[in-house]
């Protein structure tokens, strides 16, 4: 396929991309512009002879190679492979043809490997060669050469010599340690014929260890005659820009040498509009131009990133690239006037090679720590030898998502400081760059005639992606401006597929006036999709072919429903609960009916519908005691998104009393307690089988050493056995089952053996001086407890004559009995210890009712007797 061919397809895939991922603007009379539009390569004016698209004509290229003697040379495949072959990325033919400024190819040549283009040729020692004058070294390595090349055949229009237009030539010789990195273009020493031909033409130099673009910069001088743009501050985003040093890198051609050399032929714009720059290999550059001010102003604007393995893998930026052009300055040779020049962002002026401010000036403000030029910087223009060109840096391209450069118009004067008229605004991102696989920015181009702008990005440069639920409206707000030159009415709104509306917004503009639109966006429901695409628009109301779209991406979620939990939080083990829930929109906060709504419990699992109220409730029988969950869920339908919730509920164990129910009296032998439990009167009882109760047992008559507890565990309801033994235990109850809670449960059980007997009389002085009579007597006549207990205390008289019990272990024994104190009941209880005839009896006296008392004494006359 021809390179033109090529470009042509390439141009017609461009279009087609712009077209299908932006919005186009309906055609206008354009009537600021001329037809044909001016072709600004200008062939009938060009800078050089030599500077203009060489189309599809094969350029033959020479390589010689000068090999040293004392030097570690490159092969002839080593050679070859620097320079050729094409289609292999990395190499300078190939490089020409990726970029449409060239199609090289070997010259006929018989060294070594025939018509590979290549030509090795040995100049001795290297120290005496390189000295040489680099035109007398090139001359010498064509006339070693000559044997192996007919140079004849390349004097294609037969005038005698062979000239810049009919040969190229590179030559290449060893490079030496750390040296000869860098590259010339110039002539060859006068001489002789090279088969009969004049030597006309310069050679493309440069050592074994220059990169490959710096061949294909000097190759560039010396068949296109191009200009070094160095001292114009392109940097590395040029081919005429600095290429030495830094081992092999890449950069592509700017877009003006690629519209002069056929590389591309950039869109001039003739309407105010969007469009899509791409950083891919088949980009498009964009012209904007003012008839009124001639061809010769003009910027260029592009994206640029780079890309491993593409040509433009070592541009030091990525975004928005503008160039402003001055046609009349391309070879003025002035720093300041500049025929190319890269606009940045903060709209300081790249710096020159030995003009470093831009000034006007060289090296007047040296490394001094002083602003020796009065202009606010400091040391900003120093001496430099060999002076340094700039090579651009990561703040260079358009991209306010980098916070370093926030601009997003460009709005600069044509390079003579007169008023463009024309500019790049709303500089940012289109909607689907994220999810490109290269860069792509979105611009509006301001050109002469009628616009309007709308700009709904935010200050990133980056497309809005609001979220509007289905059925709710949202405002969206964007910033316009009327672009044109006259004062015009415009219209406002959103667009979106079947089923959206917006209100719409009307302003009359100045010409330059900016404003803000704000449009009520209204979604639509019951729809299957949840993203979707809008249009941001603006057109005038005198000329409806004065439109411009912005597109933009929508997340359009269902509706989302609001529970509102109205239930129960906490509750007794068994008892029932309700759950219950308010269905309502989450918008507008109305109750929803209709919803189907599934309350989860454990394992209770029941659904219910939503009524007119919003609400549903279930009843919930409680799980055993803890901290639970209860899960509220909606299913989704065509307008509610699924919701769901999660309810902290607390399940409180049961509330049960306990009850012993065995007599509180019982004869050794089989003694038993028996504990039942009543529960709350609340209609739902819980299931008690199988729930154990475990009494603690604490003796009161057995001695200190040989009393410690006891504990006794058995069902409620069943008889529990009781240690053997006569013995009156203080029993405390507990509850072995966590879903039951009792409150403290203690009881006295008295364990008795019926051959006990107490009696006698014992007098004593309590702790007050009191003197203290008792009588008791007490034992059992057929297991039936006998007997009676008088006690003088003081002046008061306690009579008891019926025995509750009468328990006797060992030397101890008390008896419980009741009866009156001055006519009042009372309860009588004495605990003695017989210590036999010589050690004194000791008793304590407790009575309860009408009197209060509980003394221990020791009886001073009388003497309490304990049998069996």
């Amino acid at each position: 396929m021809s390179r033109s061919r090529l470009a042509a397809l390439c141009g017609a895939l461009t279009a087609v991309l712009t077209a299908s991922l932006l919005v186009a603007a309906p055609a206008r009379a354009e009537s600021a512009y001329p037809f044909p539009l001016p072709d600004f390569t200008h062939p009938g004016r060009p800078h050089s002879p030599l500077f203009h698209d060489r189309g599809d004509t094969l350029i033959p290229l020479l390589v010689l190679y000068a090999r040293f003697d004392d030097l570690l040379n490159l092969s002839e495949a080593g050679a070859r492979d620097k320079i050729f072959p094409i289609n292999k990325f990395g190499t300078v033919t190939d490089y020409y043809l990726a970029n449409y400024i060239g199609v090289l190819v070997p010259v006929v040549e018989t060294y070594g490997e025939r018509d590979n283009g290549v030509v090795m040729v040995n100049m001795g020692q290297s120290a005496p060669a390189i000295a040489l004058d680099p035109s007398v070294r090139r001359r010498k390595m064509l006339e070693l050469a000559d044997p192996y090349v007919d140079f004849a055949r390349y004097d294609t229009d037969r005038d005698g010599d062979v000239d810049d237009s009919e040969l190229a030539v590179i030559t290449i010789f060893t490079s030496r340690p750390g040296t000869d990195g860098c590259g010339q273009t110039r002539g060859v020493a006068s001489g002789g014929t090279l088969d009969g031909k004049s030597v006309a033409f310069r050679t493309a130099d440069g050592g074994s260890q220059t990169n490959g673009l710096t061949f294909a910069h000097e190759l560039a001088h010396q068949t296109y005659d191009i200009e070094d743009h160095y001292g114009w501050g392109v940097g590395d985003w040029d081919l005429a820009g600095p290429t030495c040093g830094g081992g092999e890198r890449w950069q592509r051609p700017g877009p003006w040498l690629r519209m002069h050399l056929g590389g591309q032929t950039p869109t001039v714009v003739t309407k105010d509009r969007y469009v899509d720059l791409s950083a891919s290999v088949i980009d498009t550059s964009y012209l904007l131009y003012d008839p009124a001010k001639g061809v010769d102003d003009y910027f260029l604007v592009q994206a640029r990133e780079p890309r491993a393995g593409t040509y433009d893998q070592d541009v030091p930026d990525s975004g928005v690239v503008i160039w402003r052009v001055d046609e009349r300055q391309y070879k003025a040779g002035s720093e300041t006037a500049r025929g190319v020049e890269l606009l940045r962002p903060d709209g300081v002026r790249t710096p020159g090679c030995v003009d470093e401010d831009v000034d006007g000036r060289q090296d007047e403000d040296p490394r001094d720590n002083a602003d020796n030029d009065g202009d606010g910087r400091v040391d900003e223009d120093d001496v430099e030898n060999p002076p340094v060109c700039d090579g651009g840096g990561d703040t260079d391209a358009w991209d306010p998502a980098d916070t370093r450069t926030p601009q997003r118009t460009m709005d600069r004067p044509w390079a003579d400081g007169t008023p463009a008229g024309v500019a790049v605004r709303a500089i940012g991102r289109p909607f689907y760059a994220g999810s490109a696989t290269e860069w792509h920015s979105q611009v509006y181009l301001d050109v002469r005639g009628p616009g309007v702008l709308v700009d709904p990005a935010g200050a990133d440069g980056n497309a809005p992606h609001p979220t509007i639920s289905q059925g709710a409206s949202l405002p969206i707000s964007y910033t316009v401006m009327n672009t044109g030159e006259a004062t015009d009415t415009f219209e406002f709104t959103v667009l979106g597929d079947t089923g959206w509306t917006a209100t719409k917004q009307t302003m009359t503009l100045a010409p330059g006036q900016r404003a803000t639109a704000t449009i009520n966006v209204t979604a639509p429901t019951g729809v299957d999709y949840t993203r979707n695409t809008l249009t941001a628009t603006g057109r005038s109301t005198s000329d409806t072919d004065v439109r411009t779209d912005y597109r933009f991406l929508v997340e359009v979620p269902k509706r989302r429903l609001a529970l509102t939990y109205t239930g129960d939080t906490a509750a007794d083990y068994s008892d029932p609960a309700t759950a219950s829930v308010t269905v309502g929109d989450d918008i507008t906060g109305a109750p929803v009916a209709g919803v189907p709504v599934t309350f989860t419990f454990g394992t209770q699992e029941v659904t219910v519908t939503s009524g007119a109220d919003g609400g549903a409730r279930v009843p919930l029988t409680v799980p055993s005691p803890g901290s639970h969950v209860i899960r509220v869920a909606t299913p989704g339908d065509a307008t509610y998104a699924a919701a769901s919730r999660l309810v902290p509920f607390t399940s409180r164990p049961e509330k049960v009393t306990l009850n012993v129910t065995s007599q509180s009296a019982q004869p050794t032998g089989n003694a038993a307690l028996v504990v039942t439990a009543t529960q709350e009167a609340d209609s739902t009882p819980a299931d008690l089988t199988g729930v154990t109760v475990t009494a603690t047992l604490t003796p009161t008559l057995t001695s200190t050493a040989a009393g410690a507890p006891v504990t006794v565990t058995g069902p409620l309801g069943t008889p529990i056995p009781i240690p053997a033994g006569a013995e009156v235990w203080s029993v405390t109850l507990a509850l072995n089952d966590g879903r039951f809670t009792a409150p403290p449960s203690t009881t006295e059980l008295a364990v008795f053996d019926p051959r006990g007997r107490l009696s006698g009389l014992a007098i004593g002085r309590d702790a007050q001086g009191t003197t203290v009579t008792v009588q008791p007597t007490g034992s059992y006549l057929l297991g039936r407890p006998i007997g009676w207990l008088t006690a003088q205390i003081g002046r008061k008289t306690v009579t008891a004559t019926s025995i509750d019990w009468t328990v006797v272990r060992g030397n101890r024994a008390i008896i419980k009995a009741r009866g009156q104190i001055d006519g009042a009941p009372a309860t009588v209880r004495i605990t003695v210890t017989d210590n036999g005839l010589l050690p004194r009896d000791v008793f304590e006296l407790n009575v309860t009712g009408g009197l209060t008392y509980q003394e221990r004494l020791t009886a001073t006359i009388g003497g309490l007797t304990v049998a069996r």
